[in-house]
């Protein structure tokens, strides 16, 4: 998809789940030294309204750096899709406990400490 640069202003601001995102300080901090690096945010467009549906920590940094823009991809979709596609990132980026790693090792045989 390609890449645009959309005013921050533009973006809706009210977050894809109705309520108030979490937002990290570590990792805004983290985006405010390396936002030129980090991938472009995904902005659905929703009956003309660019909803925000992943890079809330980016878009902090770029305001917190005194950016007006950020590159972002914009998709087609309905809020649904955009949330859809919030939940398939969050999953993707969560590191899985050490309980889920047995778990899933447990699923297939034994659990680690069984081996002992």
């Amino acid at each position: 998809m390609p890449v645009v640069s959309l005013s921050i202003a533009e973006l809706a601001q009210d977050p894809i789940d109705r309520s108030r995102p979490y937002l990290d300080p570590e990792r805004v901090s983290y985006y405010v030294d390396h936002l030129d690096d980090s991938t472009p945010v995904v902005v659905f467009d929703i009956d003309g309204a660019l909803l925000l549906a992943d890079g809330y920590h980016r878009v902090e940094a770029a305001k917190q750096l005194g950016r007006t823009t950020i590159a972002a991809e914009v998709r087609q979709g309905q809020r649904s899709d955009a949330l859809q596609f919030a939940i398939d990132m969050a999953q993707r980026q969560q590191a899985p406990t050490k309980n889920q790693i047995f778990d899933a090792i447990a699923q297939r045989g034994q659990r680690p400490e069984e081996h002992t």
